[in-house]
């Protein structure tokens, strides 16, 4: 497995790979949400113009990604949050995706010790990651990587069908960097 740096400049050679990955991570399972691939493009693009993304590569072949951000970049961020940490000296996981026929195999694991590790301490002193509580696999990953919860939100969301909205527990997860 190779992981690749992808900052903005880099984002339109794999600008399909993680559309692609995106849709298939989030418009299966129990997270079953509409993603149009023109609203992904956007969105991904957004994050690419303020942060960066490390792709994990296997055979040729994206195996998943994590995506970061600073964490004024999250829209939804609690106040809470905003009061107790420094929102500038904070980074955020804005995504974290494995391919789905390649869960459970450490990549994600893997995803997030390479970031932890090349995460500059000077520039940041925390990190922050966005998790649906039901998602138990991630957050037991997060906890056992060092992560805390430390606030939650409602977000409503679209079934991939479109035929109506769900409400998606989420909890908010950080960790102080070294």
């Amino acid at each position: 497995m190779i992981f690749i740096n992808v900052d903005e400049r880099k984002f339109e050679a794999y600008k399909n790979d993680l559309v692609r990955l995106y849709i298939d991570s989030f418009s299966a399972g129990k997270s079953f949400q509409y993603h149009s691939e023109e609203e992904t493009e956007a969105y991904l693009r957004s994050i690419f113009a303020v942060g960066y993304g490390i792709l994990a590569m296997e055979n040729n072949e994206p195996a998943g990604a994590i995506l970061m951000t600073p964490l004024s970049f999250d829209e939804l961020l609690p106040k809470e949050i905003a009061r107790k940490f420094n929102v500038e000296r904070s980074v955020y996981v804005a995504e974290m995706m494995v391919e789905k026929s390649k869960q459970g195999q450490g990549i994600g694991k893997k995803l997030l010790t390479f970031f932890l590790k090349e995460t500059d301490p000077k520039k940041f002193e925390r990190a922050f990651i966005r998790v649906w509580v039901e998602n138990e696999a991630a957050v037991g990953l997060y906890k056992k990587m060092g992560f805390d919860v430390c606030a939650s939100i409602v977000q409503p969301k679209l079934l991939a069908d479109k035929s109506r909205t769900f409400d998606f527990q989420k909890i908010y997860m950080q960790q102080k960097l070294r």
